[in-house]
C-alpha cells in the first residue's frame, strides 16, 4: 500500500506541474516542486512523505542541486528531522 501511495503522489505531482504550467512536463521545463505529505500513522506518530519534480540533482559530496522552492522543503524536512531528535532524545 505504502509503495501505490508514493507512485499516487509523485504521478500527481508531476501531472499538476505540467497541467498548471502547460509544460511537457520533462525535467527542466517549469518551475520546481516540492510536496510534502504528513500523515497520521499511529496514535503517535507521523509518517513523512516527500516528493521533489524535478528530481533532485546529486552533486556529490552530500550536496543537492534544488530550485529554490526544493531547497525551502529540505530546509523544513530538515526542521522537522532535528525537532523529531529533540523529542526523543
Amino acid at each position: 500500500m505504502a509503495h501505490w501511495r508514493q507512485l499516487a503522489v509523485a504521478v500527481l505531482t508531476a501531472a499538476g506541474a505540467t497541467l498548471h504550467d502547460g509544460v511537457d512536463g520533462s525535467e527542466g521545463d517549469g518551475p520546481g516542486r516540492a510536496v510534502i505529505v504528513l500523515e497520521d500513522s499511529g496514535p503517535e506518530e507521523i509518517a513523512i512523505h516527500a516528493t521533489f519534480f524535478p528530481q533532485l540533482q546529486d552533486l556529490g559530496g552530500g550536496e543537492v542541486g534544488a530550485t529554490p522552492a526544493q531547497a525551502a522543503a529540505l530546509e523544513l524536512l530538515e526542521q522537522i528531522s532535528d525537532d523529531d531528535d529533540l523529542d526523543t532524545g
